[in-house]
């Protein structure tokens, strides 16, 4: 394991425990962990995650604004380190699969771009 750069904000790699993910990469795996992380499911923070459950298995046709809503929502409560400015969902048939997000980073005025998978 690596010793992070940055002390104050870097975690584990959800998937690789051997490695750390830091800067971009840690705010990125935060959102996932938010968008993914049904309300009530961490007793010590009740109120941590998204409402973006509710909407995976309906069309998104008929959820779209619904589901971007919540997601932004959820992101701009939970994670402080990045400015959303754009979020499209990225659909197969009629079922929603990822969201893209943009998004620039507020200590750096770094721009982002990336894609969370929601199934």
């Amino acid at each position: 394991m690596t010793t992070p750069k940055d002390i104050r904000n870097w975690q584990i790699d959800i998937n690789n425990s051997a490695a750390i993910v830091e800067g971009v990469n840690d705010i990125i795996q935060c959102i996932y962990i938010i968008l993914t992380t049904i309300p009530g499911s961490d007793p010590l923070r009740p109120d941590f995650g998204s409402n973006v459950y509710k909407f995976i298995d309906k069309s998104a046709n008929e959820v779209q604004g619904q589901l971007i809503y919540a997601a932004k929502e959820a992101i701009k409560k939970w994670e402080k380190r990045i400015n959303v400015t754009k979020c499209a969902l990225i659909t197969e048939g009629i079922g929603i699969v990822a969201m893209q997000i943009e998004g620039d980073v507020v200590a750096t005025a770094e721009q982002t771009a990336f894609t969370v998978p929601l199934k």
